[in-house]
């Protein structure tokens, strides 16, 4: 649910939701509107949150969002309904 989650960035076409208490991230295509959820260990969500802030600004905001993908909104972080 869109309401428990805050907006942190819009990044290569996404916008990235978080909602602290459950560590969970919601990622929005800001094309088609499709969401995917992702809970997260602490650390990494804490790690995410610090690379995001970190690199948000970076020229290459395509490299960041795969390296995001990769580390962090993986399949074995997919919560599944």
């Amino acid at each position: 649910m869109v309401t428990d989650y805050e907006f942190i960035i819009n990044l290569a076409n996404y916008d990235l939701f978080t909602d602290s208490n459950r560590r969970q991230v919601l990622k929005k295509n800001s094309s088609n509107g499709q969401q995917t959820e992702y809970r997260l260990p602490a650390k990494d969500f804490l790690d995410l949150l610090d690379e995001l802030n970190r690199y948000h600004r970076s020229s290459n905001q395509q490299n960041l969002w795969e390296t995001i993908e990769k580390k962090y909104l993986n399949l074995g972080n997919l919560i599944i309904k």
